[in-house]
């Protein structure tokens, strides 16, 4: 049986009432503490629309901590890693639009009360004046941005709470220092990291330290808690597509025990894997006669103990005894519940960035035509002879992709507009305001098959029959068309009138 804390957090992942039911016989306490931890939000708002599962949106996020808050289990909120950038060096063009992203997302974190926060390299990389601003105005500790290592305390659930924020590449004997610092007037020491694992591993192995959020790994999943000397690193993937909470169970000194559901899992597929393998190997043995006997026993006791271990794990966890705790990574779906004010906040900041991009780049037209290159005339010039594939093109989603924009008052976002127009920052193409009165606005013909003055002049002359799939991955990538299949979707342009010959 799952924990009671955890079914009820599913829960509200879902929108699911948080009201208590009465405690089964053996349940889990109610926690110490519990902790929201969030990790390389990156500036993200909200996720691409685009894909076919959006995960994540700050509304989202805000919605599940606020309604931690109302549980009856004090709430501390850590974040760290790259918050409000995702990039070192912002081209000239998208400086006024990142800066407000971070402004707005400022606002909203001081709007969820976070405790403490580490920003990370891309964060540190911005230009200072931009940096000290967004501190100023921050109701959070930033924590290392003047020394290598900071230290805030705060109080929650009755317990003493050391937060030790770690600049990225701080040598250790200085965040041991820190830690040593807060050590014999605390209950509770948690550690702010960022960078690669083995990083968290070794502020993880400073002594007093029982656990480390870790922001910057090279990974886009959220990873279970594992340890590193007594403490335990935790996770939560990236850009506000989940967060992970931890049920802290605190009861006397010492080292905590893991109680996660989540870890059990992850270890129980690890030996699922190995038995699997190894059973293998050892059935091939057995048919071979080049296999000493005693080998093949000690192999089949190391099976034996594999499968025992998974045995074990597969017990439900106990009630804590000592130190321990619980932590569970909620993802945060399109369907999970949103704050309306952060999303009322969020779309007067899609019409404050569509505003200011619309005057900022109202003179900016793309580079120009070079000796030998063809000119674009868009859609409606290719539909003047094929007709039938522009009848079908007008109501398929590339022939209405600037409207879903128009729509979400994102038509100027440099974000967005470049997928949803026709030779975006081409010489002769468009640009975020200029598309030839709208000629190039929604992904067009020439998107796919090439620039079409020279064919439209001369018939002869070919476009592209069969456009390759690097033509189409500029847009369709992993991030913004995940389940993105070339030979799939190909198919499914290749109709009657467009490809085919039309229906009489």
């Amino acid at each position: 049986m799952r924990c009671l804390l955890v079914l009820l957090v599913l829960s509200l992942a879902v929108g699911c009432s948080r009201s208590k039911p009465k405690e089964a016989p053996g349940a889990r306490p109610s926690p110490t503490l519990r902790l929201a931890v969030v990790t390389d939000l990156k500036g993200y708002l909200e996720p691409c629309g685009c894909t076919s599962r959006p995960l994540g949106g700050i509304d989202r996020l805000a919605a599940q901590i606020r309604a931690l808050r109302d549980g009856s289990v004090p709430l501390v909120v850590l974040m760290a890693g790259d918050l409000f950038f995702d990039t070192d060096i912002l081209k000239p063009t998208r400086v006024d639009q990142a800066n407000r992203s971070a402004a707005t997302l400022r606002g909203i974190l001081d709007h969820l009360k976070v405790d403490a926060g580490l920003p990370g390299r891309r964060d540190r990389a911005q230009p200072g004046e931009v940096l000290a601003r967004l501190q100023a105005e921050s109701e959070f500790p930033w924590l290392a941005m003047k020394s290598d290592a900071e230290v805030v305390r705060i109080e929650a659930g009755g317990l003493r709470i050391a937060i030790v924020g770690a600049r990225p590449g701080a040598e250790r004997n200085v965040v041991m220092a820190a830690v040593g610092s807060a050590q014999g007037e605390t209950d509770l020491t948690i550690a702010l990291a960022y960078g690669s694992r083995r990083d968290a591993n070794r502020i993880g192995a400073i002594d007093g330290v029982d656990f480390v959020v870790h922001g910057g790994l090279d990974e886009d999943a959220p990873v279970p808690p594992h340890r590193a000397g007594d403490a335990w690193v935790l996770h939560a993937g990236r850009q506000g597509q989940g967060l992970a909470i931890v049920d802290v169970y605190r009861k006397s000194d010492g080292a905590f025990t893991d109680l996660s559901e989540w870890s059990r899992e992850e270890r129980i597929q690890q030996l699922d894997s190995q038995i699997a393998g190894l059973s293998e190997k050892i059935s091939e043995w057995e048919k071979s006669k080049d296999v000493d006997p005693g080998d093949l026993r000690a192999q089949s006791d190391r099976l034996a103990t594999l499968k025992a271990q998974r045995e074990t794990l597969r017990a439900p966890p106990t009630s804590p005894q000592g130190n321990a705790f619980s932590a569970e990574w909620v993802e945060l779906p399109k369907e999970a519940p949103a704050d309306e004010e952060v999303t009322k906040l969020m779309k007067e900041h899609d019409k404050a960035v569509n505003q200011a991009n619309r005057e900022a780049f109202a003179d900016l037209t793309p580079p120009s035509l070079g000796k030998g290159d063809i000119a674009y005339v868009g859609t409606p010039i290719c539909g003047t002879c094929h007709n039938p594939a522009y009848a079908w093109w007008r109501v398929h989603p590339h022939g209405v992709a600037y409207l879903t924009l128009q729509m979400r008052n994102k038509e100027f976002n440099l974000d967005c507009v470049g997928c949803h127009v026709t030779g975006y920052d081409q010489p002769g193409g468009s640009t975020v305001t200029h598309n030839l009165k709208g000629a190039l606005i929604n992904v067009g013909c020439e998107s796919c098959h090439g620039r079409g003055a020279a064919h439209a002049k001369n018939p002869e002359i070919d476009m592209v029959l069969d456009p390759p799939e690097s033509t189409c991955l500029s847009c369709h990538n992993e991030e913004h068309s995940d389940q993105f299949d070339y030979e799939a979707y190909k198919k499914m342009l290749i109709v009657p009138g467009h490809g085919l010959p039309p229906i009489k």
